[in-house]
């Protein structure tokens, strides 16, 4: 029986929405965190290995996470299905549905790996760099990208822990496989303990490691006899056409929204390696120092999904709409600290990625501007999180695309190819993009047609 919206205004019952948001969000904003440690990790101890070798990593990185997320947005619809479910009280639908979802998840890591094999000496021939950093960013990318076997299932089986109402598992496993990570980095760049000084192919070698100890760890979580989704072997090694044809109706939007979102990115750098090995080295620490900016709106993104998505599955339409807008006032407060510290201190938090005055010079001025965005990166995050976990992945799709390629792409190529602005121009063309995505999401969310949305 549905509650009226009006109950859902008493105190108690906002206290409640509150307690749960945080309660999901805090460990999923750690556990984004220090995935993003994986890379931010390599950026930082490569970066005192010079110029060339951070613009190495920083290409190979880029192409390679982007290719990631396009492959894990399977994820996306194996969260909302089993969020459904578990929201539906129907434990072996979550199930069978986190089964196939973990199924695509092998088969598209099988195909990621592969590819990142043949395609990374033609990334850099593409990007125009010399041989030398073409030679060491190529291998970079092929250890790297053999991790991808294991790292996508890790991606879904977060997805299917969340979407069951776990948030804390997916953290506990990410402390371990960035722990292996930041310690892989430290022998295997510098040669401590014994080990031999491998530099670009350290920081390569101690991701792989990372990507497969993760996977390990969750495939064994998802399949514990106490999880709430109790998933068995039978769920994964079966296919069953009607679930996966839902799992890629939700699917493939999301992953045409990272497509496009990382894409763009992925674009962008190349355009900015035009402006030199410097200016390029900027961007990436400044994505590197911004990268941690996005963890809040995660964060509070992933427990709107979730309980959104559970909330609908239970018939429960006026709390789902509560608690998009509860998660974003949580989302907004702290995303407003994160633009105070990038306002206040730049270089003392672009200090922590290079030590080069020039890069730092340059990237303190692009994290300045950085900071004006993170209000608009709040909303956006949020309230698509909440539209995904309704399903509605097709409305985040086009409004990823308006941002990306109707305002951010165009104008980026006019201020580097035709008025010669350089890197800081290239920022306040983003902040741009993430105030009309934040625009459109808002009025979205307000219309409330996601309410209607389908997933089974």
């Amino acid at each position: 029986m549905t509650t009226s919206v009006g109950a859902l205004h008493l105190p108690a019952e906002r206290t409640e929405i509150d307690r749960e948001i945080r309660r999901l969000a805090w460990p999923a904003i750690a556990e984004m965190v220090l995935h993003m440690f994986v890379w931010i990790a390599d950026t930082a101890m490569v970066g005192r290995l010079g110029a060339q070798a951070l613009s190495a990593v920083g290409l190979g990185g880029n192409v390679y996470w982007t290719c990631t997320w396009i492959f894990a947005a399977i994820g996306v619809g194996t969260q909302a299905m089993v969020a459904r479910a578990v929201g539906a009280g129907d434990a072996r639908r979550a199930a069978f549905s986190a089964g196939q979802g973990l199924l695509a998840g092998f088969a598209l890591g099988a195909v990621l790996a592969g590819g990142a094999i043949v395609a990374a000496p033609w990334v850099y021939r593409l990007a125009g760099f010399a041989q030398d950093v073409s030679a060491s960013g190529s291998e970079y990318m092929r250890i790297v990208g053999a991790g991808a076997l294991l790292f996508i299932p890790l991606q879904v089986g977060s997805a299917i822990l969340r979407g069951s109402g776990d948030t804390r598992t997916p953290l506990y496993i990410t402390i371990v496989t960035n722990s292996v990570n930041l310690v892989g980095d430290y022998v295997l760049i510098f040669g401590v303990l014994g080990f031999p000084a491998l530099g670009v192919r350290g920081a390569a070698i101690a991701t792989l490691v990372a990507h497969i100890t993760g996977g390990l760890l969750t495939l064994g979580a998802v399949f514990r006899r106490n999880g709430a989704a109790h998933l068995h072997a039978g769920d994964v090694l079966r296919i069953d056409a009607p679930t996966l044809r839902n799992l890629v109706r939700l699917g493939v939007p999301a992953g045409a929204e990272e497509a496009l979102m990382n894409g763009s990115r992925l674009i962008s750098s190349f355009i900015i390696a035009t402006l030199g090995t410097t200016a390029f080295a900027a961007n990436q620490v400044t994505v590197a120092a911004e990268s941690l900016s996005f963890m809040p709106g995660y964060g509070f993104a992933v427990a709107a999904g979730i309980l959104v998505g559970q909330s609908l599955g239970a018939r429960r339409a006026d709390r789902a709409v509560q608690v998009g807008y509860r998660s974003l006032r949580h989302s907004v407060a702290v995303m407003g600290s994160v633009a105070l510290a990038f306002l206040l201190i730049p270089r003392l938090i672009i200090g922590m990625f290079t030590n080069d005055p020039e890069v730092i010079r340059i990237a303190s001025v692009c994290l300045r501007i950085a900071a004006f965005e993170q209000l608009f990166i709040g909303i956006t995050d949020t309230l698509c999180g909440s539209l995904r976990g309704a399903g509605d992945t097709r409305t985040a799709l086009r409004i990823t695309a308006a941002g990306t390629w109707l305002v951010r792409m165009p104008l980026v190529v006019l201020a580097t190819y035709v008025f010669h602005l350089g890197l800081p121009a290239v920022w306040v063309i983003t902040c741009l993009d993430w105030a009309v995505r934040s625009a459109l999401a808002a009025r979205h969310f307000r219309a409330g047609r996601w309410q209607e949305v389908r997933v089974h």
